[in-house]
């Protein structure tokens, strides 16, 4: 479980990219409702997404310091068009940007080949976007897991 006072200690941001406006309200209302310190910045394309990071880099290291002690958890959609999710983390390559940014694949197909190439590129979880509302709240948990995951390995990195 995760602590109240942590989670306002070290905020969470939640990039929320998907293309669709009634899937990102529904995560958004999720996500919201199930975590009292939460921002969420949402992106409909791939592109706003390598432009988010990009900006992100180019902060002097007073706010980069800033923008480090929040967790962000990346929710990127598979399907979208221009660039797909995979295309998305494809064109991202081995950034130090993931590094300590979990990506959970959305997607509406169970494809293995898929998944397994998700997990190639990196994410932390391949998730088949709920058929209905109430199934959103699959997406809190897994935002959760996230969180908890990478607190653990910024300790583990802290005392290395």
């Amino acid at each position: 479980m995760i602590n109240n006072l942590v989670m306002k200690m070290l905020p969470l941001r939640v990039l929320l990219v998907d293309d669709d406006d009634e899937d990102r309200q529904l995560i958004r209302e999720a996500l919201t409702t199930a975590i009292d310190h939460i921002l969420i910045e949402e992106m409909a394309t791939g592109e706003e997404l390598i432009k988010w990071l990009a900006h992100r880099r180019s902060l002097p290291s007073t706010e980069m310091r800033k923008e480090s002690a929040l967790v962000t958890i990346i929710l990127l959609d598979m399907h979208m068009p221009k660039l797909t999710g995979l295309e998305t983390l494809q064109s991202l390559g081995d950034t130090r940007d993931l590094a300590y940014m979990p990506v959970v694949l959305l997607t509406s197909s169970i494809s293995e080949p898929l998944k397994q190439q998700a997990y190639e590129h990196g994410i932390h979880l391949y998730m088949v976007k709920p058929a209905g509302a109430s199934g959103f709240y699959r997406v809190v948990e897994a935002v959760k897991l996230c969180y908890r995951d990478t607190l653990r390995m910024r300790d583990q990195n802290a005392f290395s």
